[in-house]
């Protein structure tokens, strides 16, 4: 058991370690003259295919269950829209005029946007450790915006303006396919989400229009963001659920934030200050103990 649970921990701080480096490497791209669009049409199509291709083998009769009924339909259609397509181009986007950390760090606040907007809708006053919770992550997010000099913005308004809308569109993400994850498979909804996300940014943005000059290591580098960052990212994070409960997987997505500063502090030449360190810090530890806080699902004190 013990055994397991180990491999269940290691998946999925794999898995969220790809997802952190797939920034710096789309850094890369941007740096090469890369358009954001085109990055998510392809990418999207090409993990779309593969993924919807693997759940064909692997479970071929749960394959079409999410457009066997009205209401999923159009909750497909909704999460494939201002989901999947959402969260994808605004976080690259955030990356691309901020920097691989900054925006990663940023999108972590996807929990308190969760949090906030579940207050609002449920019509509850947050409880006080949900109030210290969101302190600290606004104390977070200014450290990093302000290098510490409270009275200066230190990164682009546009900068802060992307980095903030993708902590909300991230939070979308999560909030929009709940139902359809109770009902269907995780790696089918996610396939369709891809495959479908994909094929509407190509309308936008044709992949085979205007296709970028890059070097070796600038293929290399979108051959990680599509294969590692995205299909295996999510492949390995979904096994690491047969091992671990979710709420475990969840306190090791801070190694998305982690690694992205990592690589792009070592290879990219990335500077962050002390400050915004210490304010990556805050937010990291700040969501780790929401995840601690939050009340367990039934049958899940215990791994799978």
């Amino acid at each position: 058991m013990k055994s397991k649970h180990l491999t269940g921990i290691l998946l999925a701080i794999l898995g969220s370690s790809l997802w952190g480096v797939s920034g710096p490497a789309s850094t890369v791209l941007f740096n090469q003259g890369v358009a954001v669009a085109w990055l998510i049409s392809s990418k999207m199509l090409i993990a779309g295919i593969v993924t919807l291709g693997y759940a064909a083998v692997k479970t071929p009769r749960l394959l079409t269950t999410p457009w066997r009924t009205r209401k999923d339909a159009l909750q497909m259609v909704v999460f494939v829209l201002f989901g999947m397509i959402a969260m994808q181009f605004v976080y690259f986007k955030a990356v691309a005029v901020a920097n691989a950390p900054t925006a990663t760090i940023l999108q972590y606040l996807s929990p308190i946007v969760v949090l906030v907007v579940l207050a609002v809708k449920t019509l509850t006053l947050p409880r006080r450790s949900d109030v210290v919770i969101i302190a600290f992550a606004m104390l977070g997010t200014l450290l990093i915006v302000t290098k510490g000099r409270l009275t200066t913005l230190a990164i682009t308004p546009q900068a802060l303006f992307w980095g903030l809308l993708a902590a909300v569109a991230a939070a979308t993400y999560t909030l929009l396919p709940g139902e359809l994850l109770q009902r269907h498979s995780p790696l089918v909804v996610t396939g369709w989400a891809q495959l479908l996300g994909g094929l509407l940014m190509t309308v936008w943005a044709p992949f085979w229009r205007q296709v970028p000059h890059l070097t070796a290591f600038g293929w290399g580098c979108y051959a990680f963001v599509v294969i590692g960052g995205t299909i295996v990212a999510y492949l390995v994070y979904l096994a690491s659920l047969q091992y671990i409960t979710p709420t475990a997987a969840s306190l090791l997505d801070a190694f998305e934030p982690l690694a992205a500063t990592v690589i792009a502090v070592l290879f990219l030449g990335t500077r962050l200050s002390g400050w915004e360190l210490v304010g990556g810090l805050v937010i990291i530890g700040i969501v780790v103990a929401m995840a601690l806080l939050a009340p367990k699902a039934p049958g899940e004190s215990t791994a799978p």
